[in-house]
């Protein structure tokens, strides 16, 4: 026989456990959250807060619920930034929110960040991570509407990270200046977080071993978009083939349908169709990838944060070629885990890729450099650690751990 319930007792008070603290990511799109920021919900975890998302909702809705996400769905995708379109969606974020009422919202990405930030202003008490990954297309654009809206929206930025309960995180020490500049109260480890991109799992992403061919392999991973300077890629192995340097070229990855500066399928079949040059789509198994390949290029022009395609690469010990922007530049050390060259440039991009072409010894010591650099502050466990460590920052006195 079980003794009495103690709630019954004479005189007994039982508190409930308080609820716990909830987290709200606001995303572009489901795959782009759980392709690099997964790492995130798990970070939310640890911290004992309830995550949810906001998110546009394509095939992931499954994965994200596996992740403990609960789901509020937005189409992202249907809204531009023209003003009718802007204030749909404005109104659309600032419902959700009121109806969720985190006590932290994270921010990922400048749509996310220019609109669900103003959204938030009609929630006082909760605190706002604003987690800035790059300028993306309009970083690279160069149209009179495209820096209009950079520094509109960088303004934006700047303002809100005035809020008393605000934290910015970073993954380049360029996008930080700017902010600064701007008058961004932020510092590193004041309001302010300099993440190494979206880590990666150096124990998923191992150092692959060197392949066995006469002929050396370049490969690309990335979206198929005109910000990326694919065409500048495709350019300097033209050069190459010019001058007798015999190099395959593989291209991986798909055209984003959402992106304006999307490169068309005829345009991606056309070099599909060049000697030397391969075109494979999108890949589910980037690891393979660098298995056939003895280089990694990325000759963005710029708008990036800092591309995890890259962080793949070196983790997978292979050597770096990029260009001179943020974010690559900031992983990349010139003649250490790879090459840096002028963006926009097929001359010098060829140039670099013949020299890494005819020195296998240089290939392999840049690319035992390029995974040392990724186990000393890439990884996702460090990416984990230092966004728990802003969410911390953030919770209210009485709450913290």
């Amino acid at each position: 026989m079980t003794g009495p319930d103690p709630s019954q007792r004479s005189g007994a008070i039982v508190q409930a456990a308080p609820p716990s603290p909830r987290i709200l990511f606001v995303c572009t799109e489901d795959w782009f959250f759980l392709s690099h920021f997964a790492p995130l919900a798990e970070a939310a975890g640890t911290s004992s807060f309830a995550p949810g998302i906001v998110t546009t909702i394509g095939e992931g809705r499954h994965a994200l619920e596996r992740l403990g996400l609960d789901i509020l769905e937005v189409d992202f995708r249907r809204h531009d930034f023209g003003l009718l379109s802007t204030a749909q969606l404005l109104v659309r974020l600032a419902v959700l929110l009121r109806r969720a009422r985190p006590d932290i919202v994270h921010f990922i990405a400048l749509k996310p960040i220019a609109l669900g930030g103003l959204a938030a202003l009609a929630l006082p008490r909760a605190a706002c991570v604003y987690h800035f990954t790059g300028l993306g297309v309009l970083g690279a654009g160069r149209s009179w509407r495209a820096q209009w809206l950079r520094r509109a929206v960088l303004r934006l930025l700047a303002l809100l990270l005035r809020r008393r309960r605000s934290w910015l995180l970073v993954e380049n020490r360029d996008d930080l200046a700017l902010l600064q500049r701007l008058g961004a109260p932020v510092d590193i480890g004041r309001r302010a977080t300099l993440l190494g991109g979206a880590g990666v799992d150096p124990q998923h992403f191992i150092a692959e071993p060197w392949p066995d061919r006469a002929r050396a392999r370049a490969a690309f991973v990335g979206r198929m978009v005109w910000s990326k300077g694919v065409d500048v890629l495709v350019a300097a192995h033209r050069i190459l083939t010019e001058r007798g340097t015999a190099m395959d070229l593989d291209l991986y990855g798909a055209p984003d349908p959402a992106n304006p500066r999307a490169i068309p399928e005829s345009r991606l079949a056309a070099w599909d169709g060049r000697e030397g040059i391969r075109w494979h789509g999108r890949t589910n198994d980037v690891r393979a990838v660098w298995r056939h390949a003895e280089m990694a290029v990325f000759p963005s022009r710029g708008g990036e944060g800092l591309p995890r395609a890259l962080l793949e690469a070196a983790a997978c010990a292979r050597p770096l070629i990029v260009t001179d922007v943020p974010g690559c530049r900031d992983f990349v050390r010139d003649g250490i885990e790879g090459l840096i060259v002028p963006p926009e440039d097929p001359e010098a991009l060829a140039e670099a890729m013949a020299r890494l072409a005819g020195k296998a010894n240089l290939r392999q010591r840049m690319g035992v450099a390029a995974r040392r650099r990724v186990l000393d502050g890439y990884s996702e466990a460090h990416v984990r650690e230092a966004v728990r460590a802003a969410y911390e920052a953030l919770r209210p006195e009485g709450e913290r751990s």
